[in-house]
């Protein structure tokens, strides 16, 4: 009797254990069900890989290459035909400095150089002659021929030939000399040597100028490149060819560029790194030393909706 009671005891106990395992897990299980672990809310603030792309960095627009027209010489500027803001293309005639004197000059170098030339021509035929006499005279039996006439023979032979060596080097110098006046000719005409703008006009047809004065200012057309600054934790994420987006507040407008360079070393007292961008468009609006903000993303932002209609809660697509 006494065995029955402890066996059942044990089953009790058994049961009573296995209740309390099963409440446990059942409060465990129904709190589960009735509180589901929360998933975070997506924010509104972007991500750190976001915030990296969509955060602006200041940067400056540069001017494309630019070179001075100067005057090659003293003289009188006679002809410029170009303003400031004009575009000019490649190649195109802008102006000129006076050309009468030097078109003199070379009419005359000229005359010179040919004069030279048919001196020379002169001198060749005399060496040839005195050459072809001094074979003759060589050939007949020793004894025809004194030695007084041979010497004059070869010595005649030997100033025809110098004269022409002084013919050769006298049509040399004419020739540098008309060379030199052409050279100065093409200075002196003023063409766009690449599509350009004339940034500044300093003077007008008919001034005097010094040689060396500048005459014309003259920017490259073409894309603009800007150079800006990022801090060294966004080094990682420029890479040459990348492509962004550019920011030009006095004109409000976001324009597309491309990362062209970027320096192998971080600036020490600012811990930035300087970078330099291709701005891709054609805008004529777009002027050097303009203040830009360029951002890592290559995504333009869409233009504003308009004040009527247009929903609030939409961004610009940063």
């Amino acid at each position: 009797m006494r065995r029955q009671n402890l066996t059942a005891m044990r089953t009790m106990a058994a049961v009573l254990g296995f209740s309390v395992l099963a409440g446990c897990s059942g409060q465990v299980e129904r709190q589960s069900v009735a509180t589901p672990q929360e998933k975070p809310a997506p924010s509104a603030e972007p991500s750190p890989t976001d915030s990296a792309q969509d955060e602006r960095f200041v940067g400056v627009v540069l001017g494309n290459e630019m070179v001075e027209i100067i005057a090659p010489f003293e003289g009188q500027l006679a002809r410029l035909g170009v303003q400031s803001g004009d575009r000019v293309k490649a190649g195109t005639l802008m102006g000129n400095m006076a050309l009468e004197q030097l078109r003199s000059a070379e009419q005359m170098a000229q005359a010179q150089l040919e004069q030279a030339e048919a001196d020379r021509k002169r001198v060749e035929v005399e060496a040839h002659t005195a050459t072809e006499r001094l074979q003759r005279y060589l050939k007949p039996p020793d004894g025809v021929l004194s030695t007084d006439e041979l010497s004059d023979a070869r010595n005649e032979q030997k100033t025809a030939l110098s004269q022409v060596a002084v013919a050769r080097a006298l049509i040399r110098e004419r020739q540098a000399s008309l060379a030199q006046i052409r050279q100065r000719l093409e200075e002196a005409v003023f063409r766009a040597p690449f599509d350009c703008v004339v940034a500044i006009r300093y003077l007008d047809p008919g001034s005097r100028v010094q040689a060396g004065a500048p005459i014309l200012r003259l920017i490259q057309a073409g894309d603009f490149r800007v150079r800006f600054a990022l801090p060294e934790k966004h080094s990682g994420r420029a890479t040459v060819g990348l492509p962004i987006r550019i920011f030009l507040p006095a004109l409000g407008k976001e324009l597309p560029g491309k990362l062209e360079s970027i320096s192998p070393e971080v600036d020490t007292p600012s811990r930035m790194i300087f970078a330099q961008a291709l701005l891709q468009s054609s805008d004529d609006a777009v002027r050097a030393g303009m203040v830009a903000r360029v951002s890592l993303s290559a995504r333009l932002s869409p233009p504003a909706p308009p004040s009527d209609g247009g929903q609030p809660g939409q961004n610009s697509g940063e």
